[in-house]
């Protein structure tokens, strides 16, 4: 049978992207799950967020991810197995919708499947993917399923299609705000063009849009009666607090170059030495003939000249690579056509092994970045903080494992959580989310806190309850293999907040 397999087994076909899709993600679990079970960065503030379905979570992102991540969760439970099989099926999902789209661009399921495979070599996608998304893994899977569905609009302008694209794009909104950068670079750029133009202002756009307006609506309802925090939050997170306006605007415009620029590395420099020729000035200023391909050559262009007016309109001075991903992911389409038009069958076998290389090297690096405890890897090493000793004394003490449980900040939360799946968690930094309902009324109600993970004392609000005699000390040793026992401690209290302390209505009821 394995011989079969391997005789019938054609890796650039749509059969090929997908298998070669689950083993890539497959090895980077295995990386992951190599260190540890604990969560860590963002993936422990979402954990808190699975609790209860809401139109809206962190007002700064939308809730498709959480409402996914939740769905998962109600299998495998509030564990690190439920982040890792979102994050390789929205790979999945992302490589095949790009294959899909390729193959109409290119009519070629080889150049289609070299197209996926060669995202491996842009930073984003390639390293960065495995690190710390979480939203952003679920706005590439949304731009590649609207983009796969605007490609067949424009080639295929009927009714079925315009439906197609509006729910993409009601669901691409519902991924992450920036998704919004995509859909208007390709309307922007799909307006220079006659052709496109045509299939745009078409009144079945109108379906269209209606459509993805009536996907998106209840989240946007939340945000209107949370625009406060909405305001808040965004303002805060695209720097539009730092400093004056002309400063804002100078490292934004520094910022969006950069972003730019590194966004396509290091692929554009490895395909300049495997396919020479290839972006010469001369080949790049010829516009394809293909009206498609016309508007992914100018849609890098596009989409520079949006951001730096975004800069300059708003102040925005945060503009990073992770932000301009649904940007300029068009455009690396266009760049592949270039390749195709300078390649050799030696130079594609060329290619196909750099990329074989290229997958090996990022997962010996990434192992070594969440395997190795220390300088210059990691300093905190928050992924091997122990936190099951809160469990065991818990247990050791007989507390409620189902009853309320508060950390201070999410890292505490998030894996309180998943350490006690019964239990209702909060976190007192994301104060504003509340999954308590009227069962958990009454239920006993526990502060844990830490003065390491907190950065200074414990804060004067909670140090009644902090001080009190019936607080439990836990004190736990870090273990490494390749560090001594006990080579690093963390000490946390479990504090009981009585139903008469004037905290308990503020935080231990509905």
């Amino acid at each position: 049978m394995l011989s079969r397999l391997e005789r019938d087994f054609e890796p650039f076909s749509l059969s090929g992207v997908l298998i070669i899709s689950l083993i890539f993600g497959l090895a980077n679990a295995l990386v992951r799950l190599a260190t540890c079970v604990n969560l860590a960065l963002d993936d422990t503030k979402q954990n808190v967020f699975t609790q209860k379905l809401a139109w809206g979570y962190l007002p700064d992102n939308p809730p498709l991810y959480e409402w996914t991540l939740t769905f998962v969760q109600q299998i495998t439970g509030p564990n690190l197995f439920s982040f890792l099989i979102v994050k390789y099926a929205l790979m999945t999902v992302t490589a095949v919708f790009l294959f899909l789209a390729g193959r109409r661009l290119f009519r070629s399921e080889k150049w289609a499947a070299l197209t996926v495979f060669s995202t491996i070599l842009l930073y984003q996608l390639g390293y960065n993917y495995h690190q710390a998304f979480t939203h952003s893994l679920m706005v590439i899977a949304a731009v590649a399923f609207s983009f796969w569905a605007f490609v067949r609009l424009i080639q295929q302008p009927g009714l079925g299609n315009y439906i197609l694209f509006g729910a993409s794009v009601g669901l691409g909104v519902l991924s992450k705000y920036n998704f919004t950068g995509f859909l208007a670079v390709m309307v922007l750029t799909g307006l220079l063009d006659r052709e496109t133009r045509r299939v745009l202002f078409d009144w079945r756009m109108l379906i269209a849009a209606g459509l993805a307006a009536l996907i998106a609506a209840p989240h946007f309802v939340w945000l209107h009666q949370n625009q406060d925090l909405f305001v808040t939050y965004v303002s805060n997170k695209l720097g539009q607090t730092n400093g004056g306006y002309a400063g804002r605007v100078g490292e934004g415009i520094s910022n969006s170059l950069v972003a730019v620029i590194s966004f396509y590395l290091p692929f554009v420099l490895i395909a300049a030495l495997t396919f020479r020729g290839a972006f010469m000035p001369a080949r790049m200023a010829q516009l394809p003939e293909d009206p498609l391909m016309r508007l992914l050559a100018r849609s890098s262009a596009v989409a520079f000249a949006l951001i730096l007016l975004g800069v300059v309109l708003f102040g925005i001075s945060n503009v990073t690579e992770r932000y301009v991903i649904p940007f300029f992911l068009p455009g690396f389409f266009w760049m592949m056509w270039l390749l195709k038009g300078s390649s050799t069958p030696a130079r594609v076998d060329r290619w196909v092994a750099v990329l074989g290389a290229a997958a090996l090297i990022l997962l010996l690096v990434r192992f070594i970045g969440v395997f190795y405890p220390g300088s210059p890897v990691c300093d905190d090493c928050q992924r091997w903080r122990p936190y099951a000793e809160i469990r065991k004394e818990i247990r050791l003490a007989g507390l409620d494992e189902q009853a309320i449980y508060l950390g201070y900040e999410e890292d505490t939360s998030g894996n309180l959580r998943r350490l006690l799946p019964n239990a209702a968690v909060r976190s007192i930094n994301l104060r504003f989310y509340n999954p308590l309902d009227e069962s958990d009324i009454g239920k006993p109600c526990y502060f844990v806190w830490s003065e390491e993970l907190l950065g200074q004392p414990v804060q004067a609000q909670f140090r009644h309850i902090a001080d009190q005699s019936e607080t439990i000390h836990v004190s736990a040793q870090w273990w490494h293999p390749l560090k001594r026992s006990g080579w690093r401690e963390t000490k946390w209290g479990i504090s009981p907040i009585t139903d008469t302390d004037r905290l308990y209505k503020n935080l231990c009821t509905p």
